[in-house]
């Protein structure tokens, strides 16, 4: 019994990288999260390897990124650069460690430097903006007490890190031969971008389109004004896209038939669109009364500090959308209210 016992608990290791195509490795990178891990992902390209996001900064997360690597039989003195799809922290947050380890470049699209606070008093004003924003919310001041503590931790993870390249829609990445493109797709931030590649008929979505969880598209400091809107046109621009690529996201796991999930991530936020309108109609006004409103995956007192801000800038980008949209007014104050636009009280 004691042999199989520890047969039963002995610990299995994280297979770090492995094989997508030819050509192409992936390397799941830990980061504290209920996701568990990011993808960065090595591309062979005509000048050498191409990264396509960087993970976590963590000495754990930078010793995945370097064993992907290895498994992919190359090393960081042949990666050339890394293109970036979004600058949250689990999508670029080695970039220092490249930058300092590497002579390659990084390239992302000129919008993403409103997620990047360079030096401590961008980084410090981006927390003032946060915490701001929570209290325009209509978090209760209470609760807003101990979100504010947990800034600091959000604060040490902003990246610092500016790009090198800048990438519009349609521009070929350097050193690939213009086999792999740069597409914009705004939403769930503001420079966020897919890579095509042409010749694998791969399609790298980053967080613009997952699997199974949907992406947080969110209304918050650093954001556009109107990012659903943003993000549902996002959706049409990969609608152009062969139906038959094999999509490579930052999370989960790779899938195919790419028109039918973004199919479902319309509908689902048409459907968060008519919840969130509906709670408006019944009485709730601010966001913190709406999110606590809408029916999310886990039960909303349950959520972590991170979670509960995601799902608060949810929540206020689809309080946004409708409002842009006539169906919804907005109150300005401390908090923001929203009520029903008249003509729409039935």
């Amino acid at each position: 019994m004691g042999e199989s016992r520890a047969v039963a608990e002995a610990p299995t290791r994280r297979i770090e990288g492995f094989a997508v195509a030819g050509g192409v490795w992936a390397t799941a990178v830990p980061f504290p999260s209920p996701l568990a891990y990011s993808y960065s992902y090595a591309v062979r390209a005509a000048e050498g390897i191409v990264v396509v996001d960087l993970g976590w900064d963590s000495d754990e997360a930078w010793s995945a990124f370097r064993s992907g690597l290895a498994r992919a039989g190359h090393s960081l003195d042949e990666v050339i650069g890394a293109v970036i799809t979004h600058a949250h922290p689990d999508h670029y947050g080695l970039a220092r460690r490249i930058r300092e380890h590497t002579t390659a470049w990084i390239a992302a699209h000129p919008a993403e430097r409103a997620q990047i606070r360079v030096g401590a008093a961008e980084r410090r004003a981006r927390v003032v903006e946060i915490a701001d924003w929570l209290g325009a919310s209509g978090v209760s001041a209470t609760r807003l007490a101990g979100l504010e503590s947990e800034l600091a931790e959000l604060e040490a993870a902003l990246p610092g890190v500016e790009a090198d390249i800048e990438l519009l829609d349609g521009a070929a990445v350097p050193g690939t031969g213009g086999a792999l493109v740069a597409l914009h797709t705004p939403g769930h931030t503001t420079g966020h971008l897919c890579f095509h590649d042409r010749e694998r008929g791969l399609v790298f979505t980053g967080d613009h389109v997952l699997p199974k969880v949907t992406p947080n598209v969110a209304l918050r400091p650093g954001s556009a004004a109107d990012p659903l809107l943003d993000f549902l046109d996002s959706l049409r621009h990969l609608r152009d896209l062969p139906d038959n690529l094999l999509a490579l996201p930052g999370h989960e796991w790779s899938f195919d038939r790419l028109s039918d999930r973004l199919g479902v991530l319309e509908v689902h936020h048409q459907s968060r669109l008519r919840e969130i309108e509906q709670a408006v109609r019944e009485g709730r006004e601010t966001v913190w009364d709406v999110s606590r409103a809408v029916r999310w995956a886990r039960p909303f007192d349950s959520f972590t500090p991170r979670s509960l801000r995601s799902a608060l800038a949810e929540t206020y980008a689809h309080l946004a959308r409708l409002s842009e949209d006539g169906r919804l007014v907005r109150r300005a104050g401390r908090p923001e209210r929203w009520t029903v636009a008249r003509g729409r009280r039935d």
